[in-house]
């Protein structure tokens, strides 16, 4: 049985699913694997545990792609946290071709020499208040200041990344981490970076407490 939490989560997603029109083939596809998903998530709370949850899905439900399977578990995931604000977010622009979203262009491969001239550019006043915010909650951290910089100077380069597109939520963000992970030459680089943009996506969200949620 799946838990009472589950049972209201998934009945959220696909209300919301039906409110955006999708296809009943595509609703049934999403319905199923979700319903799956939740049963491995019983008892279960936060990213950790969703994540652990998720990896036991893909190794047994083999009837779609990975990549729809995780797109699937991307888009449940704000609901199964009941994260109001992401599932506003992600309503606002629910369709929206990301896929053919020009993202700046950024040097390749992307190494602390270039990294250091994008960091020269300036931002406007929404993208220093977001800087200033993470920097508050490094900060707290009591961190080694050349491990501040660096992190400072690796959100910069997804808030670069970010500046031009139109639409503001989860799927946008993590389209942009993605689409720069590969410009990474070395792997120690691409891990900081990892580390650096899932600790800033809270404060880019503009969600309240951000400072204070480090992983």
């Amino acid at each position: 049985m799946i838990e009472q939490h589950e049972e209201k989560t998934v009945s959220a997603y696909i209300k919301f699913l039906q409110g955006k029109n999708v296809s009943a083939d595509a609703l049934a596809i999403r319905t199923k694997f979700i319903k799956k998903l939740s049963i491995f998530l019983k008892g279960k709370s936060g990213r950790d545990e969703y994540g652990e949850a998720l990896q036991t899905v893909l190794g047994i439900e083999h009837n779609i792609e990975r990549n729809q399977q995780m797109n699937i578990a991307r888009e449940y995931f704000p609901f199964w946290m009941d994260d109001i604000k992401l599932i506003a977010a992600m309503s606002e622009s629910y369709g929206y071709d990301l896929s053919a979203t020009k993202f700046k262009p950024m040097p390749k491969p992307l190494e602390w020499t270039n990294i250091e001239v994008l960091n020269s550019e300036k931002l406007d006043e929404r993208e220093s208040a977001l800087l200033s915010q993470y920097l508050m909650g490094l900060q707290k951290q009591n961190l080694m200041k050349d491990a501040i910089d660096a992190k400072m100077k690796l959100v910069k380069v997804v808030l670069l990344r970010l500046r031009d597109i139109p639409i503001k939520n989860n799927l946008a963000y993590r389209m942009a981490v993605e689409v720069t992970l590969p410009l990474f030459n070395l792997e120690d680089l691409k891990q900081k970076f990892l580390q650096a943009v899932r600790e800033f996506f809270y404060i880019w969200i503009e969600k309240p407490g951000a400072t204070s949620k480090f992983a």
